[in-house]
């Protein structure tokens, strides 16, 4: 498909998206674009599929007013005795503060330490929010810009990058339709997109929850974490919750669930300085020790801080 194509097959997606929003009906859709049913059908499951908030319903388009959070457990089989995990948060790329060099420098390290597992708890872009002077802080403003540089600039990696959306993901959600850590992921062999928000996944017997969330912070760094893992049923708790949006790094261990609150990989921006907000740029790496059944004997956290100054980049990409 040449570039003339993709951008009529855009213009027709973006007509047909703004129509089903509306609430055109199916048959008003494919008449006023003159084309046959099964090729706005086909243009919706492809929209559908790229993250669009767009689906047939009883023979209907509907536009989703929330992402379809994932209700799976997404499962990656594992039986050796130790793991090794790099958990990390609110990378805001495209944003003119986001620390690409620190990203790289991990990944680096994780492939020289043999890690294959990497979980990313949300805000995996810096979006495109309503506040008129965010577009100032951003390297990229447009929705493909920002895909096209997380796809080029995001380190490249031989195991899994496993992600959820967070609220800066959706600001683009809300003003597109469409789930942008969804749509990156889809071209990225490395990058597994778990759903908006919240999700479970198992490696092995581990059973993990990242869960991004909105809102404020809280009086205490514990709060925010203890208050969510309340939430969970007790027979529905995971070993390893893992916690972002806040910028703070936290680690505690309540009842059977180690609790990981990731902070960013970000510089303190404008907004958040003019607002007192805090902004640890940290990650934790985190071993975790089977029985020969596949339970899990330890989980030993390790935190990794990063200061202002920027790190010597050991490859390009």
């Amino acid at each position: 498909m040449d570039n003339e194509e993709r951008a009529n097959r855009k213009q027709l997606c973006d007509k047909i998206y703004f129509m089903a929003k509306k609430g055109t009906s199916f048959l008003d859709i494919c008449k006023k674009l003159e084309l046959q049913d099964y090729e706005v059908a086909g243009l919706v499951t492809l929209m559908s599929q790229q993250g669009y908030n767009i689906q047939f319903n009883n023979g209907e388009v509907l536009v989703l007013r929330a992402p379809l959070r994932n209700q799976d457990i997404y499962e990656v089989p594992y039986n050796l005795e130790h793991l090794r995990l790099l958990l990390i948060s609110d990378t805001h790329l495209c944003s003119k503060y986001d620390r690409i060099d620190i990203l790289r420098y991990l990944y680096d390290k994780a492939e020289r330490d043999g890690v294959k597992h990497v979980l990313h708890s949300g805000d995996f872009t810096d979006g495109r929010s309503t506040r008129p002077e965010q577009v100032y802080e951003l390297k990229e403003p447009s929705y493909e810009g920002q895909v096209q540089y997380c796809i080029d600039k995001y380190p490249t990696f031989s195991g899994k990058t496993y992600v959820i959306q967070g609220n800066h993901d959706d600001w683009w959600y809300k003003s597109t339709g469409s789930e942008i850590v969804k749509t990156i992921a889809q071209q990225r062999d490395d990058l597994c997109y778990l759903g908006p928000d919240v999700a479970d996944l198992k490696i092995g017997k581990l059973k993990i929850r990242l869960f991004h969330g909105s809102g404020g912070g809280a009086y205490a760094k514990s709060y925010r974490i203890q208050k969510y893992l309340d939430t969970i049923p007790m027979d529905e708790r995971p070993d390893i919750l893992q916690t972002g949006h806040i910028h703070q790094s936290f680690y505690m261990k309540q009842d059977n669930t180690h609790c990981f609150q990731t902070s960013c990989l970000e510089d303190l921006t404008p907004y958040c300085r003019s607002k007192g907000f805090p902004n640890d740029r940290s990650c934790w790496w985190v071993d975790v020790e089977f029985d020969n059944k596949g339970h899990i004997h330890s989980v030993i956290p390790e935190l990794e801080t990063f200061g202002d100054k920027k790190l010597s980049l050991i490859r390009k990409k």
